[in-house]
């Protein structure tokens, strides 16, 4: 099952703006979240590394940042 989020219409919502105020969205996870939507729509056209160097330049980060953001194993965050 495929689950796609488009994430600049849910930025644009009230409530979205409102808990980002209040500092309840993580931007860094919200930042990773547009990296593997892009990741995923430029795969279609593109190769893994033209897409990933894309993406590092789209948002100022390295290759291996972006390759660590796509597919290094993560490990899920505690809440408490």
């Amino acid at each position: 099952m495929s689950f796609s989020l488009d994430i600049s219409k849910l930025e644009t919502k009230p409530h979205f703006k409102r808990l980002q105020s209040f500092g309840l969205i993580d931007s860094i996870a919200l930042r990773n979240l547009k990296i593997k939507s892009e990741y995923n729509q430029l795969r279609k056209s593109k190769t893994r590394t033209e897409t990933i160097y894309l993406l590092a330049e789209k948002y100022h980060l390295s290759y291996d940042s972006i390759w660590s953001i796509l597919f290094r194993e993560r490990k899920i965050k505690s809440v408490f």
